[in-house]
Formats: structure tokens, sequence, C-alpha cells
């Protein structure tokens, strides 16, 4: 529900539980597992990259009617020259009366830039330097058995932009004019039935938001964002798992280059860098088969399509971008499903190698 970036685990520090007693007349003890570790990870847009990383899993009522909650914390380095530091929330109240997920953010993270538009071409690649704050968070009131509805707002602001162009030079003064803060409210409404949101097995989910950024908001940009996730994950026998999943991001008004629809990175149309192609609309999907071959070592194959366009009519299937490939699973936890993920995506022309902390979706 929220981005994530690629990680790896190196090695196990050390985790910990914490037991808190309950005030209830039952005194069933609660219990958060705390776990430390240094990470090392690669993706096509970080190249190699190394850090801590630690996890709280917690329950905060009965597991028979309420979901497992965690809260991430990341610190890391990479050899690109990018700073990282994320704080996710994936927390559920007892009964999951109500739902929070978020993120908080600072990236220092100089990317390749392409342009905009799904026939940019690799020739132009370009280095874009600049440093964002980020704060997103998402507030959903259990309405009946598996269905959320509520409230999300983001809060970005880029600043210290720089970009030298040598080939997209039309490109700097857009790009120097898209340096402020993005400030937006909007309503979400969630349906999931995933029996675990780090490695479902069964269930499905679905959610539909909108995002409005205005000076009603705060914003200095004024910009709509509509959002469709729809997956869908089916238990074919005992470790076999096919899961799938159908994206389409959508945009309009005067939207920042970093706001619009990105193509490409760890979760979906991998083998393609995040930000090859952009535009302010994307339609994506794919399908992954999962297999567990023994207790600690699983194995997975995945496809996808998908493309990015300037308007919704524009879209056109010859041009939509494949991609494809396969991966291995190591289970470092085999109580709450947490796999590490070793994948390699091909694309047309283009490939790349994910190492990474759970599953892609």
């Amino acid at each position: 529900m929220v981005r994530q970036i690629s990680l790896g685990l190196l090695c196990l520090a050390g985790s910990f539980t914490v037991k808190a007693q309950s005030q209830d007349s039952t005194h069933v003890d609660k219990k958060v597992k705390i776990n430390l570790f240094p990470v090392a990870f690669y993706s096509p847009e970080s190249r190699f990259g190394f850090g801590a990383l630690a996890t709280g899993i917690f329950n905060l009522g009965d597991p028979k009617d309420t979901r497992v909650s965690n809260v991430q914390t990341l610190g890391a380095y990479t050899i690109n020259d990018q700073v990282i530091f994320q704080v996710k929330n994936n927390i559920f109240l007892k009964d999951e009366s109500y739902a929070f997920f978020g993120e908080l953010s600072y990236f220092d993270f100089p990317i390749f830039y392409y342009g905009i538009g799904n026939d940019s071409k690799e020739e132009n690649e370009e280095d874009l330097d600049y440093k964002v704050i980020s704060f997103e968070q998402r507030v959903l009131k259990k309405i009946t058995e598996y269905h959320f509805a509520g409230f999300n707002y983001s809060g970005v602001r880029v600043f210290d932009l720089k970009f030298e162009p040598q080939f997209l030079i039309e490109d700097l003064e857009q790009l120097e004019s898209d340096v402020g803060l993005y400030s937006g409210l909007g309503l979400s409404y969630i349906y999931d039935s995933r029996d675990n949101l780090l490695n479902a097995f069964e269930g499905n989910f679905l959610e539909v938001s909108t995002l409005f950024n205005g000076d009603l908001t705060g914003s200095d940009f004024t910009f709509a964002r509509y959002r469709l996730d729809a997956r869908k994950y089916w238990k074919l026998k005992d470790d076999h798992i096919l899961a799938a999943q159908f994206l389409g991001v959508f945009t309009e008004g005067d939207v920042p280059f970093r706001e619009i629809a990105l193509l490409g990175g760890d979760q979906i149309m991998r083998g393609y860098y995040r930000g090859r192609f952009r535009d302010k609309n994307q339609l994506a999907a794919q399908v992954e088969y999962r297999r567990q071959i023994i207790t600690w070592l699983g194995v997975v194959v995945f496809g996808a399509m998908g493309d990015v366009a300037r308007s919704v009519d524009s879209f056109s299937l010859g041009d939509f971008k494949w991609a494809g490939g396969g991966g291995l699973r190591l289970m470092i936890n085999e109580k709450d499903r947490l796999n590490v993920r070793v994948d390699y995506g091909i694309g047309k022309d283009t490939s790349g190698l994910y190492f990474g902390l759970s599953e892609s979706f």
C-alpha cells in the first residue's frame, strides 16, 4: 500500500521480544517482536547499497480477527551516492476497527532521467539529482469485514534539484519549476481479504483512491491522482500459489515530474529501470507463480505488460512493453512468511536484478 525500497538481508544481527500486559480481564500478553539486522540490497535504480533495518511485528487484538501489524525503519547508503531514511507502518487496531498505512521518508537520490513519454530514448539518459522529504498516511475505518474506507494525505517537498542536461535541454525549465511542496488530501476505499500482508496465499485486494493537490491543501501545484490496484491470490494446492495484479494510475492538471506515473521498478514491470518511461497515466498487469520447494527455499516465475501515455485514450496495445523473469525466495521467518527475494527481470532491450525483502505484490 505504500512504496517499497528493494532490500536484501545480509545477516540477522539480533532479535528480541517485548511483552506488554494487556488491561482486559483475560490478561493476555501482547508481544512485540523486534528484529534488528544489517542489510545489503541491489536494484537498477540504486545499484549496491547497505544499511540497517529494524522491524517491529505485533498484534493489537485477537489473531483470529486482527491481522499482524508491522513498523519498519531503514537507514541506508548506496554506491550511487544515494541516502535513504524511511519509516513505514501497517497497523490494525483491535478487531481491525481502524487501519493505518503510511510512510515517512527522506531521499537524497540521484537518478537517471530519460524524459517524458512512452517513446523516450535510452541514448538521451541524463543525470538528475534532487532531495525529497515525504509523509504519507492513510487512515481507514472498517465498514464491514474486509471493507475499509477513509482519508489519505500526502505531503512531499522536493528541493536542491540539480540538472545539467546534454540532450534534454528543453526539459530543464520544466524540471526546475517542479521544485516545491506537493500537498494533497483524498479518499480511499480498500477491500482486503488477504490471509497475510507480507506474503499472501489466498484472498483479494482492491484499492481505489484519489488525491487532490491545490491551494486548499497548501500545495504549490494543482493536480489530481487516481489509483486503481486490484490483486488476487489463488492457492492451487499446497505450496503452489498463483498471484495476479492490475494497476492503473491516472493524473490530471499541473502534475510535477516526480508525481506522474512511473513504469518499472521492483514491484511491477521488473526489468525496467523505475521511471525509464513516465507520463501522466499508466496501465500495467502482472502474474506470478510461486512454489515453496522446501521450508526455507521457494521459486517464482513472473510476466507483465504495461505502458504509460499522455491521456487515457492514447493508450495503444501495440505500444505496450513486456517484462518477465524468475527468482528465488529464502524464508527467514516461517511464522510471518517473511522472505528475502532475488528476482531477475527482462524486458525489451533491458534487464534488472532485484534483491529484496518481502514479495513484490
